[in-house]
């Protein structure tokens, strides 16, 4: 029986990253010189604009356009202590959504 419960197990844990992947819209991205891609990343980003993170994210702007990044990686640790409370919690359009807002940092996920 125990035999039985680690295979079950085993082809969860295999399955269900599988089937996330499934789920993710496929976004292409042209290769700019030599294969490559251009890339920026964000983590522990702050609260509400405050501790300058209104400056770094004008900078991440400037930046991005320059660059002429194909996505933007979020790395985590961005809202703690409690985490969100979901879906339409404020925290996150008053930490995120109304902070990067510059165009070279709007791209599909």
């Amino acid at each position: 029986m125990a035999q039985v419960a680690i295979i079950v197990f085993l082809l969860a844990t295999v399955m269900a990253p599988l089937q996330a992947l499934a789920d993710l819209p496929r976004v292409e991205h042209p290769p700019h010189g030599y294969g490559s891609l251009n890339v920026l990343s964000v983590g522990d980003w702050g609260r509400r604009g405050q501790l300058n993170q209104t400056l770094v994210a004008k900078q991440m702007g400037i930046i991005g356009k320059r660059m002429n990044i194909d996505f933007v990686v979020n790395v985590g640790d961005n809202f703690y202590d409690n985490g969100l409370i979901g879906v339409d919690d404020k925290a996150f359009e008053e930490s995120f959504t109304n902070i990067y807002t510059a165009k070279s940092l709007q791209k599909p996920w």
